[in-house]
């Protein structure tokens, strides 16, 4: 039976800036997990979620700042023992008082010149996130380290709307830059999305062929919540523990809810772990 985390306040998840743990950044951060502690786990997770903070997605927002806290502080990973910190972004705008920083200030604040320009630059929010982000490896040699970003949205990956060949040239560039980083990347399409943004979320995050790209699988899953009825919750629960036992799908989903690549990929998944060694 895995220990539960003993919060630091004594009361209930800590809620963190992350002045001291990204240098210059001010995003919502949330340190927990199924973990006692950071030096008790088995792995380490950095995770970012990125999130479209246009007017169409205020829902979805509300949804997951109003169970984030709950579920890292109760995570149970039946694959890892994980210890979790975890940021949340919009991606040129905030809302609320979980997402109230933003990717490209984010990036300014890490000395970067930021690709995103728009609240609905999905795909543009992945490239800067795994090219800037403060991925703190603090990692022990018995530890894993392991780093995830999770873009969602419900319109295409370049200013937002139907998809365009400009979303799948972002899709690609995210795609590709997330595998050149060792970033797991999610991908979520929530209620209600413009045509096409189901096969796009998917193709960046899964891969496949798309826009004229031969898109390769980036480690984490897909999130395909476009009739609206998933747990947001349980999802979330689900992308941490994938991410946080390596990757790959091995936190199996609910059918028609999340759709991870689980099958002939253990190699891949091997190839990306971040054991130190002894």
């Amino acid at each position: 039976m895995k220990s539960k985390k003993i919060l630091a306040s004594g009361i209930g998840l800590a809620m963190l800036y992350a002045a001291g743990f990204a240098g210059t950044a001010n995003a919502s951060t949330m340190v927990g997990g199924d973990a006692v502690d950071q030096a008790s786990a088995d792995d380490i997770l950095d995770i970012v979620f990125a999130i479209d903070t246009s007017g169409s997605m205020y829902d979805d927002i509300n949804a997951i700042g109003s169970v984030a806290q709950s579920v890292i502080a109760n995570l149970e990973c039946p694959d890892c023992d994980v210890w979790v910190r975890a940021s949340f972004m919009g991606i040129t705008g905030t809302y609320g008082t979980v997402f109230n920083e933003t990717v490209s200030s984010y990036v300014v604040g890490a000395g970067g010149t930021p690709t995103v320009n728009h609240s609905e630059d999905n795909g543009w929010a992945v490239v800067d996130l795994a090219t800037w982000y403060n991925w703190n490896d603090d990692s022990t040699a018995s530890q894993d380290y392991y780093r995830a970003v999770v873009t969602i949205g419900d319109e295409g990956t370049e200013n937002g709307q139907p998809v365009y060949q400009s979303d799948w040239d972002a899709a690609y560039a995210a795609n590709q830059a997330a595998i050149a980083n060792d970033v797991f990347l999610f991908s979520w399409v929530t209620d209600d999305p413009y045509a096409g943004v189901v096969d796009l979320f998917g193709t960046m995050a899964l891969g496949g062929i798309g826009g004229g790209y031969n898109f390769l699988f980036a480690g984490g899953g897909f999130v395909n919540d476009s009739a609206g009825t998933g747990d947001v919750g349980a999802t979330l629960e689900r992308i941490i523990c994938t991410a946080g036992s390596g990757g790959g799908g091995s936190e199996v989903p609910e059918p028609a809810t999340m759709l991870l690549m689980g099958t002939g990929l253990a190699g891949f998944v091997a190839s990306r772990r971040r054991r130190k060694d002894a």
